[in-house]
Protein backbone atom coordinates (compact mmCIF):
# COMPACT_ATOMS: atom_id res chain seq x y z
CA UNK A 1 0.00 0.00 0.00
CA UNK A 2 2.66 2.59 1.46
CA UNK A 3 6.02 1.42 0.37
CA UNK A 4 9.45 2.73 -0.39
CA UNK A 5 11.02 -0.79 -0.93
CA UNK A 6 8.94 -3.16 -0.48
CA UNK A 7 9.72 -7.13 -0.33
CA UNK A 8 7.60 -10.30 0.19
CA UNK A 9 8.46 -11.40 4.06
CA UNK A 10 10.67 -14.26 3.60
CA UNK A 11 12.11 -16.09 5.98
CA UNK A 12 15.71 -14.91 6.12
CA UNK A 13 13.67 -10.94 6.22
CA UNK A 14 12.14 -12.43 9.41
CA UNK A 15 15.52 -11.40 11.46
CA UNK A 16 15.05 -8.04 10.72
CA UNK A 17 15.19 -5.59 13.52
CA UNK A 18 11.95 -3.19 13.06
CA UNK A 19 11.52 0.19 14.89
CA UNK A 20 9.51 2.45 16.11
CA UNK A 21 7.29 4.20 12.68
CA UNK A 22 8.45 7.08 13.35
CA UNK A 23 11.75 6.24 13.16
CA UNK A 24 10.85 6.26 8.83
CA UNK A 25 10.38 8.75 6.91
CA UNK A 26 6.96 7.87 5.30
CA UNK A 27 4.99 7.73 8.35
CA UNK A 28 6.64 10.91 9.73
CA UNK A 29 5.85 12.89 6.11
CA UNK A 30 3.10 11.34 3.98
CA UNK A 31 0.25 13.51 4.04
CA UNK A 32 -2.59 11.78 2.15
CA UNK A 33 -2.99 7.85 3.69
CA UNK A 34 -5.37 5.34 2.76
CA UNK A 35 -7.42 4.14 5.46
CA UNK A 36 -10.78 2.17 6.19
CA UNK A 37 -14.06 2.89 7.35
CA UNK A 38 -13.01 0.89 10.82
CA UNK A 39 -10.75 3.51 11.94
CA UNK A 40 -12.69 6.92 10.86
CA UNK A 41 -13.88 7.41 13.94
CA UNK A 42 -10.36 7.73 15.41
CA UNK A 43 -8.98 9.80 13.36
CA UNK A 44 -12.06 12.52 12.10
CA UNK A 45 -11.93 14.39 15.00
CA UNK A 46 -8.33 15.49 14.03
CA UNK A 47 -8.07 15.35 10.40
CA UNK A 48 -10.19 15.75 7.13
CA UNK A 49 -11.57 12.57 6.27
CA UNK A 50 -11.94 12.48 2.45
CA UNK A 51 -11.39 10.33 -1.01
CA UNK A 52 -8.87 9.89 -3.20
CA UNK A 53 -9.46 9.76 -7.10
CA UNK A 54 -7.67 6.58 -8.16
CA UNK A 55 -7.44 4.76 -11.42
CA UNK A 56 -9.33 1.69 -9.46
CA UNK A 57 -11.85 3.76 -8.24
CA UNK A 58 -11.94 6.63 -5.00
CA UNK A 59 -10.03 5.21 -2.18
CA UNK A 60 -10.96 6.46 1.78
CA UNK A 61 -8.29 8.44 2.93
CA UNK A 62 -7.00 10.98 5.67
CA UNK A 63 -5.22 14.15 5.37
CA UNK A 64 -2.86 14.80 7.09
CA UNK A 65 -0.95 18.10 6.82
CA UNK A 66 -1.06 19.91 3.78
CA UNK A 67 3.09 20.35 3.75
CA UNK A 68 5.33 17.39 1.62
CA UNK A 69 7.83 17.63 4.00
CA UNK A 70 6.71 16.52 7.48
CA UNK A 71 5.62 19.96 8.91
CA UNK A 72 2.46 21.41 9.20
CA UNK A 73 0.88 18.92 11.38
CA UNK A 74 -1.71 19.64 14.21
CA UNK A 75 0.14 20.07 17.56
CA UNK A 76 0.96 17.14 18.87
CA UNK A 77 0.03 14.88 16.44
CA UNK A 78 3.42 14.03 14.66
CA UNK A 79 4.40 11.30 17.08
CA UNK A 80 1.25 10.40 18.52
CA UNK A 81 0.90 6.82 17.86
CA UNK A 82 -3.20 6.78 18.72
CA UNK A 83 -3.69 8.92 15.43
CA UNK A 84 -1.30 7.07 13.25
CA UNK A 85 -3.30 5.34 10.24
CA UNK A 86 -3.32 1.35 10.99
CA UNK A 87 -1.53 1.05 7.60
CA UNK A 88 1.03 3.44 9.52
CA UNK A 89 0.63 1.53 13.00
CA UNK A 90 1.59 -1.64 10.85
CA UNK A 91 4.93 -0.62 9.58
CA UNK A 92 7.26 -1.42 8.11
CA UNK A 93 5.53 -4.36 7.89
CA UNK A 94 2.40 -3.62 4.83
CA UNK A 95 0.75 -5.63 2.38
CA UNK A 96 0.95 -5.42 -1.54
CA UNK A 97 -0.30 -2.78 -3.96
CA UNK A 98 -2.30 -5.31 -5.30
CA UNK A 99 -3.54 -8.59 -3.45
CA UNK A 100 -3.92 -10.49 -6.63
CA UNK A 101 0.42 -9.74 -7.11
CA UNK A 102 0.49 -11.47 -3.45
CA UNK A 103 1.62 -14.89 -5.16
CA UNK A 104 1.32 -18.24 -2.49
CA UNK A 105 -0.01 -17.63 0.75
CA UNK A 106 3.25 -17.24 2.14
CA UNK A 107 4.20 -14.32 0.36
CA UNK A 108 1.25 -11.82 0.96
CA UNK A 109 2.81 -10.49 3.95
CA UNK A 110 5.69 -7.51 2.84
CA UNK A 111 8.33 -5.83 4.37
CA UNK A 112 8.87 -2.20 3.82
CA UNK A 113 13.00 -2.06 3.55
CA UNK A 114 13.69 1.23 3.31
CA UNK A 115 15.92 2.39 5.96
CA UNK A 116 15.10 4.11 9.39
CA UNK A 117 16.57 7.37 9.30
CA UNK A 118 15.43 8.70 13.24
CA UNK A 119 16.19 5.22 15.47
CA UNK A 120 15.95 5.94 18.74
CA UNK A 121 15.99 2.59 20.11
CA UNK A 122 17.31 -0.67 19.97
CA UNK A 123 14.29 -2.31 17.95
CA UNK A 124 13.43 -5.12 18.01
CA UNK A 125 13.34 -8.17 15.61
CA UNK A 126 10.27 -9.70 13.59
CA UNK A 127 10.53 -12.92 14.92
CA UNK A 128 12.60 -14.38 17.69
CA UNK A 129 15.54 -17.08 17.42
CA UNK A 130 13.08 -19.22 18.59
CA UNK A 131 10.03 -18.54 15.39
CA UNK A 132 8.26 -16.78 17.69
CA UNK A 133 6.92 -13.32 16.50
CA UNK A 134 8.62 -9.96 18.68
CA UNK A 135 5.22 -7.90 20.58
CA UNK A 136 5.87 -5.20 18.06
CA UNK A 137 5.43 -7.91 15.21
CA UNK A 138 2.12 -8.84 16.61
CA UNK A 139 0.90 -5.29 17.29
CA UNK A 140 2.01 -4.49 13.80
CA UNK A 141 0.07 -7.72 12.28
CA UNK A 142 -2.93 -7.11 13.98
CA UNK A 143 -3.25 -3.31 12.57
CA UNK A 144 -3.07 -4.85 9.27
CA UNK A 145 -5.54 -7.41 10.09
CA UNK A 146 -7.84 -5.01 11.35
CA UNK A 147 -7.47 -2.57 7.65
CA UNK A 148 -7.74 -6.27 5.42
CA UNK A 149 -10.60 -7.15 7.39
CA UNK A 150 -12.58 -3.91 6.53
CA UNK A 151 -10.94 -2.92 3.23
CA UNK A 152 -13.55 -4.22 0.76
CA UNK A 153 -16.28 -3.04 2.59
CA UNK A 154 -14.95 0.12 2.84
CA UNK A 155 -13.75 0.18 -1.11
CA UNK A 156 -17.76 -1.21 -1.85
CA UNK A 157 -19.19 1.96 -0.18
CA UNK A 158 -17.24 4.08 -1.69
CA UNK A 159 -17.72 2.34 -5.77
CA UNK A 160 -21.31 3.23 -4.59
CA UNK A 161 -21.28 6.88 -3.46
CA UNK A 162 -18.92 7.40 -6.75
CA UNK A 163 -21.42 5.61 -8.85
CA UNK A 164 -24.24 7.94 -7.99
CA UNK A 165 -22.84 11.16 -9.11
CA UNK A 166 -22.41 11.46 -4.85
CA UNK A 167 -18.95 12.38 -4.91
CA UNK A 168 -17.11 15.89 -6.44
CA UNK A 169 -13.62 17.71 -6.63
CA UNK A 170 -12.63 19.21 -3.76
CA UNK A 171 -9.26 21.16 -4.73
CA UNK A 172 -7.01 22.30 -2.10
CA UNK A 173 -5.05 25.48 -3.24
CA UNK A 174 -3.50 27.97 -0.86
CA UNK A 175 -0.97 30.03 -0.71
CA UNK A 176 1.46 29.28 2.30
CA UNK A 177 3.54 32.40 2.33
CA UNK A 178 7.53 32.80 2.00
CA UNK A 179 6.68 31.46 -1.73
CA UNK A 180 5.27 27.93 -0.93
CA UNK A 181 1.89 26.69 -2.11
CA UNK A 182 -0.10 24.17 -1.83
CA UNK A 183 -1.69 22.58 -4.62
CA UNK A 184 -3.43 19.34 -4.20
CA UNK A 185 -6.12 18.65 -7.08
CA UNK A 186 -7.30 14.60 -6.88
CA UNK A 187 -9.28 14.53 -3.48
CA UNK A 188 -12.95 14.38 -3.36
CA UNK A 189 -16.26 14.90 -0.91
CA UNK A 190 -19.16 14.12 -0.74
CA UNK A 191 -21.25 16.76 -2.74
CA UNK A 192 -23.32 19.08 0.32
CA UNK A 193 -26.64 18.61 -1.84
CA UNK A 194 -26.93 14.89 -1.46
CA UNK A 195 -27.04 15.51 2.41
CA UNK A 196 -30.31 17.92 2.13
CA UNK A 197 -31.90 15.06 0.03
CA UNK A 198 -33.10 11.23 0.63
CA UNK A 199 -30.37 10.68 -2.33
CA UNK A 200 -28.29 8.88 0.74
CA UNK A 201 -31.34 5.99 1.37
CA UNK A 202 -30.01 3.43 -1.18
CA UNK A 203 -26.50 3.79 0.30
CA UNK A 204 -27.99 3.91 3.80
CA UNK A 205 -29.51 1.06 2.79
CA UNK A 206 -27.05 -1.44 1.49
CA UNK A 207 -24.26 -0.23 3.86
CA UNK A 208 -26.77 0.29 6.93
CA UNK A 209 -25.17 2.23 9.94
CA UNK A 210 -21.50 2.16 8.52
CA UNK A 211 -22.32 4.40 5.58
CA UNK A 212 -23.89 6.65 8.14
CA UNK A 213 -21.42 6.77 10.79
CA UNK A 214 -18.82 7.00 7.92
CA UNK A 215 -20.49 10.15 6.00
CA UNK A 216 -21.33 11.83 9.31
CA UNK A 217 -17.79 11.72 10.20
CA UNK A 218 -16.77 12.94 6.84
CA UNK A 219 -19.01 16.03 6.93
CA UNK A 220 -17.75 16.99 10.30
CA UNK A 221 -13.78 16.47 9.46
CA UNK A 222 -13.71 19.09 6.38
CA UNK A 223 -13.70 21.63 9.40
CA UNK A 224 -10.38 20.44 10.32
CA UNK A 225 -9.20 22.01 6.81
CA UNK A 226 -8.87 25.04 8.48
CA UNK A 227 -6.39 24.01 11.40
CA UNK A 228 -4.25 22.11 8.89
CA UNK A 229 -4.18 25.48 6.71
CA UNK A 230 -3.45 27.71 9.79
CA UNK A 231 -0.60 25.31 10.23
CA UNK A 232 1.04 24.93 7.26
CA UNK A 233 1.13 28.80 7.27
CA UNK A 234 3.05 28.80 10.39
CA UNK A 235 5.24 26.19 9.53
CA UNK A 236 5.95 27.89 6.41
CA UNK A 237 6.85 31.13 8.16
CA UNK A 238 9.21 29.05 10.47
CA UNK A 239 11.30 27.62 7.74
CA UNK A 240 11.47 31.05 6.57
CA UNK A 241 12.80 32.27 9.32
CA UNK A 242 15.42 29.88 10.11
Amino acid sequence: MLAEAPRPLSPELMASRIFSPFAYPLPRQSRVVPVVAAEAERLAATFPLIWQARESGPELVVLRTLMEDGTGFPPGTERALALLPLLFQAYPLTLPADPAEAGRPGQRLMLDTACADEVTDAGAPIATSEGKLSRGAELRLRALEIFERDLARTRALSLSLAVRGFLEPWTLAFDLGAGRRCEITDLLVVAPRVFDTPALAPVMEEFGVVAARLLGLHRLSLFRAGALLAQARAASARSAAA
